[in-house]
C-alpha cells in the first residue's frame, strides 16, 4: 500500500480503527510472517558434498558472514554457491519445530536450511528456498524479501466494492489521514510487433461488455513466482499457480480489476468475440467440470466457440499450460447485473465474479492490462507488443449531482463551511465541475459505484468528517394522539389473548420447500399448490412463497423437540401467498396458525394430568371469535386431509369454511419424525376482522330476577355432533337464555352406536320471576323436539 500513499508514521492500529470508523471494517490485524522468522538469516553455501553414510543426505558447509556451519540437509536442489535460508540452533519455526544441535548418521548438524514451506511462505515446496544471487550475508531474510509487513483483514460492504483492492483501501488511507494518494508510472518496454497485428477483439453485445481491453505479451517463461509474490498472495488466500497465473490474480489483487490470461496460441484464429452464449449450451471450465450455460449469460468466444464464461471463470480449451509461450491478458467491464445472474444460475462463485457483481472501474481497465504486461515483462521475460486493443463501443457517463453544504449541515447537525466540504470531496477525489453559492455540482468518480445522490456524498462527508465528531442531540419529540386503526387493534387483541393461553409467536420466512405442502397431503387441485416461484431462490428448500403457515411451524416444532423441549404451543400471524391466472401479483392473504404438543399443564400437584387435544384447540379458536364478537361453528367435514378424522374440524363463519383445526394423521407426522399427537390449525384472518368490525355491540342491564337452570340428558347417535344438537336447543325459545354441554358419555352401559349428552339450560325472564310451570312447558316441547328431530331418547 505504501506504493500508493505515504504510511510513515502510521501505527496500523490506528489506521485500523480508523478506517473502521470510516466504513471499512477491520477484522482482523496479522503480520505477513512469524516473528520467529527474524532469526532466518540469508548464508551462502561454501562446500556441498554427499553424505558419507546416507545417500539422500547431503553435508553442507554454510557461511552467513560470521562464521561457518555444518548442516546436515536432505534436498537436492541446491549447488554451490547457491544462498540460502538458516535457521540457525534455537531457531522456533511456524509448524512448532525448534532447531537443534543434533548428531544425524554420525555427522553434527547446527541448523537448518529452509523451504519456504517450512517457513509458512508457500503451501508446498519441492526443495529449500534459494535466495537471489548476492544476497548480503546475516540478513533476516523478511528484511531481504521485503517481508516484515501487516496485513489487516477488512469486511468490505456491498456497495464499497471500490474496496476490494490495495488501491481502494489506499485511496481511503489517503483521504482519512490527509495525504496524497500516487498512482506509480507503469514502465513498459514494448516490442517491434503490434497487438492489432497478433490479435483481435470484437464485442457483439455491448450492453452487457461496454469494454474490453486485451494486452499481448509473447516469449513469455512459465515458471514459478519469486518467494515475495508467493507470499503477498498467500496472505490474501490465494494459491500460488505460476508467475503468469499469479501476475493476472496479484493486478486483481492490487486495482480490484479481474484479469484472465488466455494462451494466444490457443485462440481459434488469435480473435475474442464477447457474446450471449445462445446455442452453445454446455462449457467446461478450468476446474474441468462440464456446466449447462443459459443463452443469455455471457461469454467470451474465440473463432470456434467459448474459450470463457465472462466474469467468472475461463475455460480449460484456453487455459496457460507449461507449453504456453504467448498470452492474451484480458481487462474488461461486464455489467454487474449480468454477472450476478450468470452466477447464480450457474451456483459458480469466485473471486473474479464477486468484484464484477459490485462493479469495477471502467476507466482503469486499460491501466490494470498494462499493469499485468509489466509484471509479465519483469517476471516472465516476456515481449510486450505495442498497443493494446481497446473496445469502447459505449463508455460509460457518471452522473452529475448536486450538493448542498447547507442540506449536509442539517442531516448532519454540523456547521461545515464551503471550504470544509470541498476539502472532503477533494479528497474523495471527486470532481468538482462547478461552484454555485448554493452547493456544488459534482461528478463522482468511476470507481464510485455508490454515489448516486446527493444523501450519498451527505454520508461521505460525514464519513471522512469521523461519525464520532457528528454532535449527539436528543430528537424533538411529540406526543400526539395516536389510534390503531381497527384491524391492528383487534390483531393485537388475537395475540394477546393466544399468548395468554401459553403460546409463543414464531415468525418464519415466506419461502418454503414445496415438497413441504406436498407432504401434508393437500389436494393437488388445491390452491395449496398455486405457487409463487422465486426466480433466485437462496436454496431448493426456500424456492416458492408459502401457501400455509402450517410447514413452516411444523419445522419450528420439530427443532423445539430435537432440543427436548416437549410442551410447544407456537402460533404464527402471517400472510400466505397464491399466484392467479393471468395477474402478474400474487393474491396475499392474511392467516393466523398454530401448533401445539405436549401436557395440557405443567407438573403441578395441583392440576389434573392430561396431553392437550382437538377441544383445547377449539376452545381457544371460540375465545378468539369471542373477543372478536362474533361467532363461528365446527363442522366434521371439509378438513385438510393431512388431519385425523374424527379429531378434525372445518372453522365456519357465516356458513363459510374459514379454516381448519384437528390432530395431524400419524402418517405424516411420523414424516416429522414426530412420536406424539401434534395439534394444528389455521384460519384465515380476513373474513373474521371484516365480520368483527361488521358486528354491532348491544348493551343491557343487569337481571332483576333470578334464572332457572335445568340439566338434561340424551341418548343420541354417537355420529350426531354436540354442535348440531347445541345449536337447536339454543334456538327453541327466547327464554332459553344459555345451553352448554357438561358431560358426554360413551361405553358399555349404552347401545351400541350410541353415546349420552348432558346439557344445562338456563331460563330466564328480565321482566318477572319465572314459574316451574313455565319451564316445564318449554322443556316438554324441547324434548319433544328433539326426539323428532333427531332421534334422541331423554335419560
Amino acid at each position: 500500500m505504501s506504493d500508493f500513499v505515504d504510511l510513515k508514521g502510521i501505527d496500523p492500529e490506528d489506521a485500523a480503527a480508523r478506517l473502521t470508523m470510516a466504513g471499512l471494517e477491520v477484522a482482523a490485524i496479522n503480520q505477513l510472517c512469524p516473528e520467529a522468522l527474524e532469526r532466518v538469516v540469508s548464508a551462502q553455501i561454501i562446500a556441498l558434498e554427499s553424505h558419507p553414510k546416507a545417500d539422500k543426505l547431503s553435508l553442507c558447509t554454510v557461511s552467513d558472514g560470521r562464521e561457518q556451519l555444518t548442516i546436515v540437509c536432505g534436498a537436492s536442489n541446491m549447488q554451490s554457491g547457491d544462498f540460502v535460508a538458516l535457521a540457525p540452533v534455537g531457531t522456533r519455526l511456524p509448524n512448532g519445530l525448534t532447531i537443534k544441535k543434533s548428531k544425524i548418521r554420525g555427522i553434527v548438524s547446527t541448523g537448518m536450511l529452509c523451504s519456504a514451506a517450512e517457513l509458512g511462505l508457500e503451501e508446498e515446496s519441492a526443495g529449500i528456498m534459494i535466495l537471489p544471487t548476492g544476497s548480503p550475508l546475516g540478513e533476516p531474510v523478511v528484511d531481504l524479501l521485503k517481508l516484515q509487513d501487516t496485513v489487516l483483514e477488512l469486511e468490505i460492504t456491498p456497495n464499497r466494492g471500490d474496496c476490494l483492492s490495495v488501491i481502494g483501501v489506499a485511496r481511503e488511507m489517503a483521504a482519512i489521514y490527509k495525504r496524497p494518494f500516487v498512482m506509480p508510472e507503469i514502465k513498459l518496454t514494448v516490442s517491434a510487433k503490434s497487438a492489432s497485428d497478433l490479435a483481435a477483439i470484437g464485442i457483439s453485445d455491448s450492453d452487457l461488455c461496454p469494454r474490453y481491453v486485451g494486452r499481448v505479451v509473447e516469449d513469455i517463461v512459465l515458471e514459478e513466482s519469486p518467494l515475495w509474490l508467493k507470499a503477498r498472495l498467500q496472505a490474501a488466500g490465494v494459491r500460488s499457480i505460476s508467475n503468469v497465473v499469479d501476475v493476472t490474480n496479484y493486478v486483481m489483487l492490487e486495482t480490484g480489476q479481474p484479469l484472465h490470461a488466455f494462451d494466444l496460441d490457443l485462440l481459434g484464429g488469435r480473435r475474442i468475440e464477447v457474446r450471449r452464449a445462445g446455442s452453445d449450451s454446455s462449457f467446461v471450465t478450468l476446474d474441468g467440470i462440464e456446466r449447462q450455460i443459459d443463452p443469455e449469460t455471457l461469454m467470451i468466444c474465440d473463432g470456434q466457440g467459448p474459450v470463457a464464461i465472462a466474469g467468472i471463470m475461463g475455460g480449460l480449451n484456453s487455459e496457460i499450460n507449461p507449453q504456453t509461450r504467448n498470452v492474451l491478458i484480458e481487462s474488461a467491464f461486464f455489467q454487474p447485473a449480468s454477472i450476478r445472474r450468470s452466477a447464480r444460475i450457474l451456483n459458480l462463485g469466485t473471486e473474479a465474479s464477486y468484484r464484477f457483481e459490485r462493479g469495477v472501474d471502467s476507466q482503469a481497465t486499460a491501466r490494470a492490462a498494462d499493469r499485468a504486461a509489466e509484471l509479465l515483462q519483469i517476471l516472465a521475460q516476456g515481449q510486450v507488443a505495442a498497443g493494446s486493443l481497446d473496445i469502447h463501443p459505449e463508455p460509460r457517463v457518471m452522473p452529475e449531482i448536486f450538493l448542498r453544504p447547507s442540506q449536509a449541515n442539517k442531516l448532519l447537525g454540523l456547521e461545515l463551511n464551503f471550504v470544509e466540504v470541498k476539502d472532503i470531496l477533494e479528497r474523495l477525489q471527486i470532481e468538482i465541475v462547478n461552484e454555485q453559492d448554493d452547493g456544488f455540482t459534482i461528478i463522482p468518480p468511476a470507481f464510485r459505484f455508490d454515489l448516486e445522490r446527493e444523501v450519498d456524498l451527505i454520508e461521505e462527508i460525514a464519513r471522512l468528517y469521523g461519525y464520532d465528531q457528528v454532535p449527539v442531540t436528543a430528537a424533538a419529540v411529540s406526543d400526539p394522539e395516536v389510534i390503531d386503526l381497527p384491524e391492528v387493534a383487534s390483531l393485537r387483541q388475537l395475540r394477546e389473548t393466544i399468548m395468554a393461553y401459553g403460546y409463543n409467536e414464531a415468525v418464519n420466512y415466506s419461502f418454503i420447500d414445496p415438497e413441504a405442502v406436498a407432504g401434508l397431503q393437500f389436494a393437488r387441485e388445491s390452491r395449496f399448490y398455486d405457487f409463487v416461484h422465486l426466480r433466485n431462490p437462496i436454496s431448493s428448500e426456500m424456492a416458492v412463497m408459502r401457501t400455509s403457515l402450517i410447514p413452516g411451524l411444523l419445522t419450528n416444532l420439530k427443532d423445539n423437540l430435537r432440543v427436548n423441549v416437549k410442551d410447544v404451543r407456537l402460533f404464527e400471524v402471517g400472510r400466505n401467498f397464491y399466484s392467479l391466472t393471468g395477474q402478474k401479483l400474487p393474491s396475499e392473504e392474511l392467516f393466523l396458525s398454530g401448533v401445539a404438543c405436549g401436557r395440557r399443564y405443567r407438573d403441578h400437584f395441583s392440576v389434573p394430568e392430561g396431553e392437550v387435544d382437538f377441544f383445547d384447540l377449539k376452545g381457544l379458536l371460540e375465545e378468539l371469535a369471542a373477543n372478536l364478537h362474533i361467532e363461528i361453528n365446527f363442522v366434521a367435514d371439509h378438513y385438510y386431509k393431512c388431519l385425523t378424522p374424527g379429531r378434525a374440524a372445518a372453522i365456519m363463519l357465516n356458513n363459510q369454511v374459514v379454516g381448519c383445526v384437528g390432530q395431524l394423521r400419524y402418517e405424516v407426522a411420523e414424516t416429522y419424525g414426530f412420536d406424539q399427537d401434534i395439534l394444528i390449525f389455521e384460519i384465515a384472518l380476513a373474513p373474521l376482522l371484516t365480520a368483527s368490525m361488521a358486528t354491532s355491540i348491544t348493551y343491557q342491564g343487569l337481571a332483576r330476577y333470578p334464572a332457572v337452570y335445568r340439566d338434561l340428558a340424551f341418548l343420541v347417535e354417537a355420529s350426531l355432533p354436540a354442535a348440531e344438537l347445541l345449536d337447536y336447543i339454543r334456538g327453541q325459545h327466547k327464554l332459553l337464555t344459555g345451553a352448554e354441554v357438561f358431560d358426554v358419555f360413551q361405553g358399555e352401559a349404552l347401545p351400541v352406536g350410541k353415546k349420552s349428552l348432558a346439557f344445562r339450560l338456563t331460563f330466564q325472564d328480565m321482566n318477572k320471576t319465572l314459574t316451574d310451570k313455565k319451564v316445564n312447558a318449554i322443556i316438554t316441547k324441547l324434548i319433544k323436539g328433539i326426539e323428532e328431530t333427531f332421534h334422541g331418547e331423554v335419560r
